[in-house]
Parts: structure tokens; sequence; C-alpha cells
């Protein structure tokens, strides 16, 4: 994840404005977008500053997989694309949900705790839900309260694949109106 990734991934999660932040990091607005598009590097002390007034900490984990919510940054940045495809989203969800397959579960934990930011598609909000949802509540680990919001569920049901058995679909995903089977979720 880049600093810029980062920073954003956290001001976003955070429902904060790139103003808002600025003015509680003590810097100027363009200079803060500047530093979410990676304009120029960033220290380590500047970054730390920003995260923390976002409400966020950085944290090192001793595993190369990616956060929810970084994978939601990356939902985020593919929706708002001028080449937006569903098809790639919907690979990025096979993407979160192998990096959790292939974590212990404390780490699995850990990677879910950060609160996603909205990705800007209520069917991927909710199927983001659903993936960390299906692995923690399968390893009967805490479930962070973000899963539970209202915008992680869906009124009407979302049927990702024309192919998907209604008997394949695991629970996590039925609660949150993701009809996808479980086979579905991983990389061939």
């Amino acid at each position: 994840m880049s600093a810029g990734q980062l920073v954003r991934t956290a001001r976003r999660g955070s429902r904060l404005t790139q103003r808002a932040l600025a003015a509680r990091a003590g810097l100027r607005q363009p200079a803060l977008a500047d530093i979410e598009r990676s304009a120029h590097d960033t220290r380590g002390e500047q970054l730390d500053r920003l995260v923390n007034a976002a409400g966020w900490r950085l944290v090192v984990l001793p595993t190369a997989a990616r956060s929810a919510a970084e994978w939601a940054d990356y939902l985020y940045q593919e929706l708002r694309s001028k080449s937006r495809s569903d098809a790639f989203a919907v690979r990025v969800l096979v993407g979160l949900s192998d990096d959790l397959a292939s974590v212990s579960k404390p780490l699995r934990v850990a990677l879910s705790v950060a609160p996603p930011a909205p990705c800007g598609d209520a069917r991927f909000d909710a199927a983001i839900a659903a993936v960390v949802d299906h692995y923690l509540s399968r390893d009967r680990s805490p479930v962070p309260s973000w899963i539970r919001e209202p915008s992680r569920v869906l009124g009407d049901p979302w049927i990702v694949s024309p192919h998907t058995d209604p008997a394949d679909v695991p629970a996590a995903f039925r609660r949150h109106g993701v009809l996808l089977a479980a086979s579905e979720l991983a990389s061939v």
C-alpha cells in the first residue's frame, strides 16, 4: 500500500474530507491532495501524523495480505474510473477472499478491524462485509461492528453470477443480500 493510499483509506474510513483532515493535521488541503495522489514521497513522521489525525494508527502486521479497508479502496478507485468494470470489481472481492483465506485467524481479524470506506456502490460495500463476515463467523472470531451497519446489507438481493445456486450461498452472504457461491470466492 502506498503512503497516499494509506492516508486516503484512513481519511475515507473516518468519513473525513481532505479539507477536514488537512486542518486536523496542520496541512493545507492541496498538500494533502498531493500526498493522496502520491505526487511525492511522504516522510514516516508526516504519514503517522496524518493517519493519527484521522483517528487511526499505523500498525505493521507480519503478512503481505491486504486489509479489507485496502481492498475497499481498490474497489473505490476502480468503480470511479472511466473504464469501470464490474467483472474486475468482482475479482477484487476474490482477492479479498484469497487474502483472508491465506492468513491465520488472528491476522484475519486484524485485517478486518478497520472499517472500509464506502466504495461508491452499495452492492460492493455489502459484498466486502459478506466476505469478512463469512471468514470471521466461520472461525467464530469477533466480528467488527462495521459488518452489521445497515449500509452493508442490501434490501434487494444481488445475484452476482447467473450461475449461482442459492443452496451454495453461505449464510454470511445471505445476511448481506449478496448471492455468491462459496466456490466462486477462490482464485482458480
